[in-house]
């Protein structure tokens, strides 16, 4: 269940001003060295621009494409400036829900809903790619309750394991964290194997120095920190998560967070765009019917 903070948003402008300026931003993302067919990998084509969205045919096999397909924009009956007002909304530091989007963008609550999920899952999977490699911490800790010295467990928190690249000073940099099937609302921790798990789907163990914590009273400190942090930002933003979508909002958390780290090469709003272009859209159906206990190694 997502709501409302109680605070309304500013009259909200997008950087892009028409749907001429979104499609060329989309077409160079997708080609950025220029037209590649996907059918035959020739590099010439004519543009064809009678049709509302521009296509593209290749000069030698003749196959017709365009740049919304194979991304989450491919099927959309909205306006492209809609996305990417969107896209910025998604960047702002506590994320959006869908009730406070539909207001801002003028769309129906289901229609932000599908939008922003289907941002999460572009994220997510594009996230599930990039392994953590350097000097690599990972806990087993949980989600959904404060942590104290006097507390180890909590009957209605669900077992995350939660890895992470550290800086040279010791603070987390990359962050993933991942529910632990079978184990989501049950306040039982990560065990070894499913550390293990963790570490095997999400760390590239053969450029890593990996350092586990699998015991409540042993945690990287700096990284359980982090966990907390994704709890209490989600529940600022969304009245309630059920488990089934929990997943998804923690990759938002985490690549949000990954997004907005100094020193990257290119802006949050190129990578965010990147990603939403190299993922294809989940079709509502699978999203809708997403499962909550996939295996650990694959929970994107």
């Amino acid at each position: 269940m997502e709501g409302n903070t109680g605070t309304e948003l500013q009259p909200y402008a997008c950087r892009y001003n028409d749907e001429q300026a979104c499609m060329e931003a989309l077409i160079a993302m997708k080609w950025p060295n220029g037209f590649v067919c996907p059918r035959c990998a020739h590099t010439r084509c004519s543009r064809l621009t009678s049709r509302h969205i521009p296509l593209f045919e290749c000069g030698k096999c003749k196959h017709q494409t365009s740049a919304l397909v194979g991304t989450i924009f491919e099927g959309t009956h909205l306006p492209l400036l809609k996305w990417f007002e969107a896209l910025d909304l998604f960047l702002l530091e506590g994320g959006i829900s869908a009730m406070r989007l539909s207001k801002v963008i003028q769309v129906t609550y289901k229609t932000a809903w599908l939008m922003l999920h289907k941002i999460r899952h572009s994220v997510g999977e594009f996230d599930a790619r990039e392994l953590l490699c350097g000097d690599v911490k990972v806990n087993s800790d949980l989600y959904g309750r404060n942590p104290s010295r006097f507390q180890v467990s909590h009957p209605y928190a669900s077992a995350v394991v939660a890895g992470c690249t550290v800086t040279e000073s010791g603070e987390p940099e990359q962050v993933k964290i991942r529910l632990v099937p079978h184990k989501r609302g049950d306040g039982k921790r990560a065990n070894r194997h499913e550390l293990a798990a963790f570490i095997n789907g999400h760390v590239d163990v053969r450029t890593s120095a990996v350092e586990s914590f699998p015991l409540a009273y042993r945690l990287y400190t700096p990284l359980r920190k982090v966990v907390r942090e994704a709890w209490e930002s989600l529940k600022s933003t969304y009245v309630a998560l059920g488990l089934k979508h929990l997943q998804a909002y923690l990759n938002e958390y985490t690549v949000r967070r990954s997004l907005r780290r100094p020193g990257a090469k290119e802006t949050m709003r190129q990578k965010l765009l990147r990603m939403c272009v190299a993922i294809p859209a989940i079709p509502y159906r699978r999203l809708i019917a997403r499962q909550p206990n996939r295996p650990l190694a694959a929970a994107a």
